[in-house]
């Protein structure tokens, strides 16, 4: 692919010029530069993505001057055409950078139409053609092929990872390999089942706990709660009624109900007060507390189900759940905020008195109880227009919270003419 960025480049420059000179400039400019060449040594994104944004840019010039030539709607122009759409579709498909070559382009394309109206000789009809045109094969086009790499990509991709935790339970059912694909477990969720909890949002991780205690200086020292995006025995959690420890009975969970969680590896409840959060310092503190799942009265959560009335029983993955503690009146959530090293650099979880958090927001996933029976949870997989939205909206997530490593050598674009290095 390197290899042939130097043509494509030598017939870019000739089509916008019609200068051999310049062409051969051009292209020897590409061909002796010594960062492409090193670039195209290593198996990265960054190759096919130059290769597939030279070609729409070759496209788009050709393309240019056929229709200055005279020559739009031939078979050649629409070859072209079609052809700048279908490389618009494989940049994007690479990277998302891949949208400011989508603008260059459509910013010369509306320049080209600019043109076209200008000319007194042709009618208006020959620029609405025009037109509709360009937006067929450099919109619609791009979309559709967009969307297919997509759904082969889904389709071909479609087994368990480590990131699985990154995805909702419905999206995660659609993986081979993951606890939650093909799986039959209780719909209704009951005292004395042993769950797992996953925040609703984006990219939202699963209620976590281990045996850590959150250093002086941050709250009370009692033991970590975070929010962690892979699947782990720490993110167990045993729901009880709010007064004691078993019920006899089976008895389910109902919108309303107070109960408590504890945390099945360190036997401590979950917990909150009235100290600070630990980043989050309008929010109060979550944490674990007690001994062999004896607490107290801050233990005490209520769950109330979003949309949900008196007599409504959660139900696994499809109930939207909101934990407001009894006492403090406020909301069990997560921040999203990193914590230090001594959290392990999971997301912090807090208890916020603003009960309207969109972040408070959790489910049920994994529903461990053998007195229910059990039913296949396949029926709530997504089909493939949520899985491809929430997929892109876990990506914009991902990228936007990349940070440097610390003790990383990074340098600014400024920094690069004048051959500066940071010591």
């Amino acid at each position: 692919m390197g290899a042939a960025i130097v043509p494509m480049s030598f017939h870019t420059v000739w089509d916008m010029t019609g200068s051999l000179t310049a062409s051969a400039f051009g292209a020897a400019y590409i061909l002796f530069d010594i960062g492409m060449l090193i670039l195209n040594r290593y198996i990265l994104l960054d190759p096919p993505l130059i290769f597939f944004m030279t070609a729409s840019v070759m496209g788009m010039a050709r393309v240019t001057k056929l229709t200055r030539n005279q020559e739009s709607f031939t078979r050649s122009w629409w070859t072209w055409l079609c052809f700048t759409g279908a490389m618009l579709a494989c940049t994007i498909s690479v990277k998302f950078v891949g949208l400011f070559v989508v603008m260059l382009v459509g910013l010369h394309t509306a320049s080209d139409l600019w043109d076209v109206l200008g000319d007194l000789t042709k009618p208006i009809s020959y620029t609405v053609k025009q037109l509709v045109a360009r937006a067929v094969t450099l919109i619609i086009l791009p979309i559709i092929l967009y969307a297919t790499f997509f759904y082969i990509h889904l389709n071909v991709l479609n087994h368990s990872g480590s990131g699985d935790g990154f995805y909702s339970s419905g999206f995660q059912s659609n993986l081979v390999g993951n606890s939650l694909y093909n799986v039959s477990m209780p719909r209704e969720v009951a005292y004395g089942a042993v769950v797992t909890l996953k925040n609703h949002k984006t990219g939202g991780g699963y209620l976590h706990s281990h045996n850590h205690l959150y250093p002086k200086g941050f709250g009370a020292k009692q033991q970590q709660v975070t929010t962690y995006s892979h699947k782990d025995e720490n993110n167990k959690w045993l729901i009880k009624p709010y007064n004691k420890q078993t019920v006899d009975n089976v008895t389910l969970v109902k919108h309303g109900d107070l109960i408590r969680f504890e945390h099945i590896q360190t036997k401590r409840n979950l917990h909150s007060h009235r100290e600070q959060a630990p980043v989050t310092k309008k929010h109060m503190q979550v944490t674990c507390y007690g001994e062999e799942g004896q607490g107290d009265s801050n233990d005490v959560w209520q769950v109330q189900i979003i949309g949900g009335k008196d007599g409504d029983i959660v139900e696994t993955v499809t109930s939207r759940l909101i934990f407001y503690h009894y006492i403090e009146r406020c909301v069990l959530t997560t921040t999203a905020k990193q914590l230090p090293k001594w959290g392990f650099e999971q997301q912090e979880v807090t208890c916020n008195p603003n009960i309207r958090d969109r972040s408070a927001v959790w489910n049920v996933e994994d529903n461990q109880f053998d007195k229910l029976p059990s039913v296949n949870f396949q029926v709530y997989a997504p089909g493939f227009i949520s899985r491809f939205f929430e997929s892109h909206a876990v990506m914009l997530q991902g990228n936007s919270g990349l940070k440097p490593k610390e003790g990383e050598v990074t340098s600014r674009p400024w920094q690069w003419p004048i051959n500066y290095r940071v010591s």
